[in-house]
Formats: C-alpha cells, structure tokens, sequence
C-alpha cells in the first residue's frame, strides 16, 4: 500500500486500525480510479480492481469491528462494481496473451488471430465508457463511506468490562483461519475443466494475502509466504484465463479462413492450462500444503507476541521464538476495567493527519 501506516497499527483497537486499513484503500482505489479514462493506460483497470479486492477482503475479515459504519448496501454496491469490470478486465489479458502468440504462428494462422483481435478490440472499445461510469460510481460511493469510517462509537456502561484485544491479535486469528480455509481446499482442484473449484481456492488464497499484506512491514517473514500465495494465484490466474479464452473460440465458429488460426490458438489456450494446473499440484502438494500451514501458525504467534509488548511503536520481529497458542482472540489475556458511569456512546475521530503518521 502506498499510504504510509501508523506504526503501532498492531497495538490499536481492532475497531481503530481496520478503519484506517479502508481508508488507505479507499486512497488506493482513487488514485486509480483517475487512471481509467485514460484507455492507454492498460493498467489501471487492473489496479482498481486490486484496489477494490483489498477493500471487501478487509471489510468481511474485520465486518464486526466496522459495524455501524458499513451497511449491506454498501459491500453490496462494491460487489456490484467489481462483477461490472469482469469483461474489461478478461478482454484485456484475452487481448495481451493473443498479441503474444502472433509471432510463432504459421502464415495460414495469421487470419484467424487477427479475426479474434478485432473482435475483442471492438469490445474492448464499447467497455471503455462502461469502465469510466464504474469509476464515477465508486466516487460516489466513497464520498458517503469515508466520513462513515473517520469515526467509531464504543459503548461504555456501568460494572466490570472486558477490554478488547488489540488489533494484532485479531489479525493473528484471522491468518490461522484463512489458512486452514485455503489448505482444505487445494485438494479440490484436481483437472484443468474444475473451474469452480479453482476459482474458490484462489479467491481464499487472495483473502489471506490481503489479510497479511499490511502487517508485513512488522513481519519480515511474511514476505517469503506472500511470494509464495501470490505464485498459486498466478497459476490458478493462468488456468481461468485459458479457460475463458478456450470459450471464444468454439470449434465451429467462423469462416473457412480463420478456422486454423483458431485452432492453434485453441490447443495452446488448453496446453497453458494444463500447464498452470500441473505448476498449482506440483507446488502445493499436500505434505507442502502443511508445511506451509504450520509455518503460518508460527507467524501467527509471532503475530500475537508483537501485539503484547509494551507501549509505543510496534516492535520489528526479530526472533522465531514461539509465542503461547491462543486458538481465539476471545481466549486471549484481557485486562478488566471497573467503571463507574452511566451507559454514553463515545464518538472517537480518526483525523487524517492521524492516519498517516
């Protein structure tokens, strides 16, 4: 993420620091979001909807510490928004992977690529404005959710309350639970045609990248493992896309001409699928798949040790001494706080200064 967050992000309130991760997604998704009228421009569709990933995956990882300040309607609109850029994103690659294969084909191939290019360019071009009007809606959007998140309301009322544990912690739960998530399901996909087993790995494999992206600069170690989530999600990327691409060229389709073009085209789609699934077994077999667990319950830990220390800027990990297991924030040490007030709703703001410091 390109907004700088506070340093002791791990140690706030969960309430506290998951609005200020929306926040700098919320940035994040403007800044691309100006890119998009610009039809040069062929990567801003893609970082918008990277922006937009980031953004949902936070608000269902952290939906009950943002209650109040996000509705049903609002995740339902962002769900909206991310579905209505889905062609123009899958044109795209359609078109860069064509472009790609046009140097080592025959002479009588030629025609049927360039056939399939001009198809999908005059798509391309009617999606351009669809694109844009998603842009000006998110602007929309966001105009009413920002002031939503600047503040929070804490309910304190009279007797002994338990004080929640801090953001680290929760995140750290999170991690555990994302990860057993994805390993139940790498077994799942097992031949190129299971596309919605596929799909739904990668989509898991997405949320818990996006869970431990923000928390890597406290963590060094996390960097090996996203490099590691973000190599099964390019070869499961690979896989959908030749999916996809194989669906625009029917056996059937068009003249005589361009019938061999498509052809070729065809069986490579189908062998870069077949290539990408053998890549996605070969790396994350099962025994690998539990490796890779185990080492992210230690992070986990690693995780909860940075959130207990004292006071003041979160420490950088340094040590892989294993911090005790809580299987769940709610069993974490609390601290009980007796008050003596009537119930009052507190508003705390987030001031921007705040955020970026």
């Amino acid at each position: 993420m390109a907004n700088r967050l506070p340093a002791d992000l791990l140690r706030r309130s969960p309430q506290e620091a998951s609005r200020l991760l929306l926040m700098s997604y919320l940035d994040e998704i403007g800044r691309a979001q100006e890119r998009l009228v610009n039809p040069a421009d062929l990567e801003a569709l893609h970082d918008f909807r990277v922006g937009l990933r980031r953004l949902r995956s936070c608000l269902r990882a952290y939906r009950p510490f943002v209650k109040g300040s996000v509705s049903g309607k609002v995740r339902s609109r962002l769900r909206s928004l991310t579905r209505e850029t889905n062609a123009g994103r899958d044109t795209e690659v359609q078109l860069m992977w064509l472009r790609d294969q046009a140097a080592s084909l025959a002479p009588h191939e030629a025609q049927g690529q360039g056939w399939l290019v001009g198809r999908l360019e005059g798509r391309r071009s009617m999606l351009v404005q669809a694109t844009a009007n998603v842009g000006r809606r998110f602007r929309k959007l966001e105009s009413r959710l920002r002031p939503r998140l600047l503040t929070f309301e804490l309910e304190v009322s009279s007797g002994t309350a338990t004080v929640q544990p801090p953001f680290g912690e929760v995140a750290a739960e999170l991690i555990r639970q994302y990860a057993q998530e994805l390993c139940d399901s790498l077994d799942s996909v097992r031949h190129v045609a299971d596309q919605s087993e596929a799909h739904a790995t990668r989509i898991r494999a997405k949320r818990l990248r996006y869970l431990m992206e923000p928390l890597s600069p406290r963590l060094p170690r996390l960097k090996g493992y996203l490099k590691r989530l973000k190599a099964l999600q390019n070869a499961l990327g690979t896989l959908h896309d030749m999916q996809v691409m194989i669906q625009e060229m029917p056996n059937e389709d068009g003249a005589e001409g361009i019938r061999p073009g498509l052809a070729a085209l065809r069986q490579r789609a189908q062998n870069s699928a077949e290539s990408s699934l053998v890549e996605f077994q070969t790396t994350w077999t099962s025994l690998r798949a539990a490796s890779f667990q185990k080492r992210i319950g230690a992070v986990a830990d690693s995780l909860l040790r940075l959130s207990r220390g004292p006071a003041g800027h979160d420490p950088i990990e340094t040590t892989d001494a294993p911090a005790p297991l809580v299987k769940s924030w709610a069993e974490a040490p609390s601290t009980t706080l007796t008050l003596e007030t009537t119930p009052l709703p507190l508003r705390f703001p987030l001031q921007p200064r705040q955020r970026l410091r």
